[in-house]
């Protein structure tokens, strides 16, 4: 955790310096969600909204917001959160705040297999598959037990956990969270949290594609309670020769 903090630092310190017009990353898009839209995913292969918690549905969108494909999920009333693995694209994730369990789904919607979330009942999901202060893996912001938990994606079982930018967060993935009646994005700089943006409404989700080692891109997409999903786009201005020395130097 350690040496991925100090990355982290070292990364954003070389963007900073290298133009501070290109980090943090700037709005560059917003779209109408989906009806019903609870949360969003995205890891560079694909943007998905989770739509209607009481029937819940998977909406696959374009990056610039039209509707692809959609298919129901068998998953409980009470569907809160969505992410899926970034690097093998096998699986989808999604919560249930209601009865406390995440089901992991292949990405055509088939259930795979269900666990309990250990650090109490999920929110918004996110996985980790590049660089993070907190590790890699599947996150769960944890609203009513006011943190946010690293898990085991395959057994549940909880790996650690940390403290959101404010009491009751709803949201996390990679570097960027929200929290519970709050419409700020925040982001975590150098481990402490700094705020990015006020959007125009309170956050229902956050996702980010950020594949460091091979592409300095980052694109973020928010889903607030006004049924907007709004794509933040930005270079680091670090090569990727750079991050793989600095990768190096604190592996």
């Amino acid at each position: 955790m350690v040496r991925d903090v100090l990355f982290t630092a070292a990364v954003l310190a070389l963007a900073a310096g290298a133009g501070a017009q290109v980090w943090p990353p700037r709005l560059v898009a917003s779209f109408a969600a989906p009806p019903g839209a609870v949360d969003v995913a995205y890891e560079l292969r694909g943007l998905y909204v989770l739509v209607n918690a009481a029937s819940p549905a998977v909406c696959e969108l374009t990056t610039n917001g039209s509707l692809v494909a959609s298919f129901q999920v068998p998953v409980p009333a009470g569907a809160r959160g969505i992410t899926y693995d970034g690097y093998s694209w096998s699986r989808f994730f999604i919560s249930n705040r209601t009865n406390g369990y995440i089901y992991r789904l292949t990405t055509a919607g088939s259930l795979v297999g269900s666990f309990r979330c250990a650090a109490g009942a999920p929110y918004g999901l996110g996985f980790t598959d590049g660089y993070s202060p907190h590790g890699l893996g599947l996150f769960a912001a944890c609203r009513d037990a006011g943190y946010i938990a690293r898990l085991n994606a395959t057994t549940g079982s909880l790996l650690s956990t940390f403290a959101g930018p404010a009491a009751a967060p709803v949201t996390y993935d990679d570097f960027f969270a929200g929290v519970r009646d709050d419409p700020r994005l925040y982001w975590d700089y150098y481990g402490t949290w700094q705020v990015l943006a006020t959007m125009p409404a309170n956050l229902a989700g956050v996702a980010a594609g950020i594949r460091w080692e091979t592409d300095p891109l980052v694109h973020l997409y928010v889903l607030c309670n006004n049924g907007y999903i709004y794509h933040y786009s930005g270079y680091t201005a670090v090569a990727p020769a750079s991050l793989g020395r600095l990768k190096a130097l604190y592996r």
